[in-house]
């Protein structure tokens, strides 16, 4: 096992000592089809750059979701929505280092999704304990997804492209495969057999063994979309995955996207999600402007 991956086994190992289990209260839960039926949500009126608050209802109640207008430039700029990964609290962590926007000029529209549960560790914890309270997060991002696309569309932005990291890499995916309404699809170490990730990769210790052992049939068909994914046109997604990755298992994953390519990076999950130059260049690679960002000397990251 590389480094990386040592670096994947132990990070989760360690964390999955003292949190909350996944479904420990349970593995019932409506597909996502339907929870995406069954989802209502209407966006604040945007006054500028700065963080909102929404409300959505869902099939398990109402969930606190939002968003940040990170950067506006114009209706004629490209524009990125970006959403981040699972647990990840403060919900901007990864974005602020693949995005630096106070130290890179980068002329593009930049949204970042925060996903239902994250609003603190605390709430996550709490989020996480039924599989259908994980799969309406994951419908309420998708659909808040589509609400900015129909935002910037709104604006007259012609490129919109639609990016996230781990979790929020298999909603860029689900958003493809329920809406497909962006220009660009950036996936990054993510694929479509999220099951895996709770059931069989290292990830897997953070879920309730019980329910894993019990309920794995269950997971496995509301949390794989690998047959969703092949029904569609795919020529505008562009997957990024990790070739030691211990969560997002390389090999599983690279098989769940089919025939679309995948470029893949030496890294791992962990290693992976900090590789923020390499993140950064992928999605600027397919947002088309990559060739006019302009790095200061102070930005070192990635």
């Amino acid at each position: 096992m590389s480094i990386h991956g040592i670096i994947d086994t132990v990070a989760v190992s360690l964390g999955s000592k003292f949190m909350p289990k996944y479904f420990r209260e349970g593995a019932e839960s409506a597909s996502l089809a339907d929870n995406l039926a069954g989802v209502s949500l209407e966006l604040p009126e945007l006054g500028g750059e700065g963080d909102y608050d929404l409300t959505a209802s869902t099939p398990v109640g109402e969930l606190n979701a939002g968003f940040r207008l990170a950067q506006w430039v114009g209706e004629d700029a490209p524009t990125v929505i970006y959403h981040h990964g699972a647990s990840e609290t403060p919900f901007d962590y990864g974005f602020k280092g693949i995005f630096p926007l106070r130290k890179m000029n980068i002329p593009a529209n930049f949204f970042l999704v925060r996903a239902p549960f994250h609003r603190s560790m605390k709430d996550f914890q709490a989020g996480i304990r039924t599989l259908a309270n994980v799969t309406a997060m994951l419908a309420v991002s998708v659909c808040l997804m589509e609400h900015l696309v129909k935002y910037c569309r709104g604006k007259g932005v012609n490129r919109v492209l639609i990016a996230g990291t781990s979790l929020g890499g298999f909603i860029t995916n689900l958003h493809h495969i329920h809406y497909n309404s962006a220009d660009v699809y950036t996936p990054l170490l993510a694929g479509l057999a999220m099951d895996d990730a709770y059931l069989v990769s290292d990830y897997s210790k953070a879920v309730d063994p019980q329910t894993r052992e019990n309920y794995s049939g269950q997971i496995k068909a509301v949390l794989n979309f690998e047959a969703e994914f092949a029904a569609q046109d795919y020529h505008n997604v562009f997957p990024l995955l990790a070739l030691h990755d211990r969560l997002i298992r390389f090999e599983r994953q690279k098989e769940s996207y089919g025939e679309c390519p995948v470029e893949v990076i030496n890294k791992g999950h962990t290693t992976g999600a900090l590789a923020y130059g390499e993140l950064r260049q992928h999605i600027l690679n397919y947002l088309g402007t990559h060739s006019a960002c302009q790095q200061d000397e102070k930005d070192k990251v990635g």
